[in-house]
């Protein structure tokens, strides 16, 4: 009989090893985006799974005429429905939320805005405010009279207008030009131009001054809007901003002094022309520049 032979050991079998499945990237709490041939507000809105509104709200310089997008213009577009904020210097979340009437919480616990912790925010950060919605804005005086109309029953007195400032604690003009917009001129939808342009033709790069002494409670850029941008608080709490800088030159938390230059003129941002956009807020409102530089 022939002798048997002897069986094979089968090979051992490696373990399957589990396909390794991709991360996914987190939601970002909002998005640059460039507009493409074709673009109208309501298709990006649509595009995203959001209200046009706020296209409009988080684009200032599309309210000048929402039925108009420059091919290759940058927008900002929330990833959710709300208001995109920079956080300033001095800035908690109680306040942010006070204001744009919203709870604190749902700031903290919208994840793309990644804080650890409603006590604790980091200065320049830029946050999405879910479900903020702007507050009307001041109407001008002067529009107010054109377009108002005869009042049915009688109306309390307006609130006085804040008092000038004292010569020795003034504003002086940040940048020397011709005005190319007003305060308060319309910009559609129902607001109007917060500010005031000074026109810096033929003058990229010039030193643009500091109004009043005070602190750089923002430095910061976005390329949807306001460009390179500086916010200082003043010693009475009153703050000016200055946009559309083709450099910045302080940091925040730095304190200036009057006339100390604080950047370079420009055109960043939503901007057609090198001109500076200037701002002046007190007691928490906007008011018009010319009104107090001297």
């Amino acid at each position: 009989m022939a002798a048997a032979l002897p069986t094979a050991t089968p090979a051992p079998q490696a373990t399957p090893q589990a396909t390794p499945q991709p991360t996914a990237e987190p939601q970002p709490a909002f998005v640059t985006y460039t507009v493409q041939p074709g673009d109208t507000v309501a298709s990006i809105a649509a595009s995203f799974g959001i209200d046009q509104n706020y296209i409009i709200w988080n684009n200032p310089e599309v309210r000048a005429d929402p039925n108009f997008l420059a091919v290759g213009e940058k927008l900002a577009v929330p990833s959710v429905n709300g208001i995109i904020y920079n956080v300033q210097l001095g800035d908690n979340l109680s306040d942010i939320a006070s204001y744009w009437q919203i709870d604190a919480q749902s700031i903290a616990a919208f994840v793309p805005n990644g804080l650890g912790s409603a006590d604790e925010i980091p200065e320049g950060a830029v946050l999405l405010l879910p479900g903020a919605q702007p507050p009307p804005p001041p109407i001008p005086a002067a529009v107010a009279a054109v377009e108002g109309t005869a009042p049915l029953e009688p109306q309390p007195e307006p609130a006085p207008a804040p008092a000038q400032p004292p010569s020795s604690t003034g504003y002086i003009w940040p940048w020397y030009g011709a005005i190319t917009t007003y305060y308060g001129e319309p910009r559609g939808y129902g607001y109007y131009h917060l500010a005031i342009d000074i026109d810096g033709y033929g003058s990229y790069g010039a030193p643009v001054v500091a109004a009043a002494s005070g602190t750089v409670v923002l430095a910061s850029w976005n390329d949807w809007g306001l460009g390179y941008h500086v916010i200082i608080q003043h010693d009475d709490g009153s703050r000016t901003v200055y946009a559309h800088l083709s450099d910045i030159w302080v940091t925040q938390g730095q304190y200036v002094g009057q006339g100390e230059a604080i950047g370079g003129l420009g055109c960043t941002g939503y901007c057609t022309g090198t001109h500076l956009h200037f701002e002046l807020w007190i007691n928490g409102a906007p008011v018009d520049p010319l009104a107090y530089l001297q």
